[in-house]
């Protein structure tokens, strides 16, 4: 399965959260700042997108205290992950408009 690259802004549209990391060595070498961009869903399972290569995953922790992985699944497009994050989200709970997406 080859996966799409996903924008910036349509991550953050949809609720990733950006936490910006102090590392003087990788901001050097690449010209920004290391950055972790994810949105938690359950307790054990959130996405992770890679700033550098515009790609998303799904990241199930088997040890949620020691941040041990289980798996990894890769998110195919923007389509895949729109149906995972309404997955795991409680309709009540809803507060994207997906209609801005084209």
């Amino acid at each position: 399965m080859e996966q799409e690259k996903i924008n910036y802004d349509k991550i953050m549209a949809l609720g990733f959260t950006e936490d910006v990391q102090s590392d003087s060595v990788y901001e050097a070498e690449h010209g920004y700042s290391y950055c972790i961009i994810t949105k938690q869903l359950t307790k054990k399972i959130y996405l992770d997108w890679q700033k550098d290569t515009k790609l998303c995953k799904m990241v199930r922790l088997s040890k949620p205290k020691t941040g041990d992985i289980g798996a990894e699944l890769p998110i195919k497009n923007l389509d895949h992950l729109k149906e995972m994050i309404n997955f795991f989200s409680n309709e009540k709970e809803q507060t994207f408009d997906y209609s801005t997406f084209a």
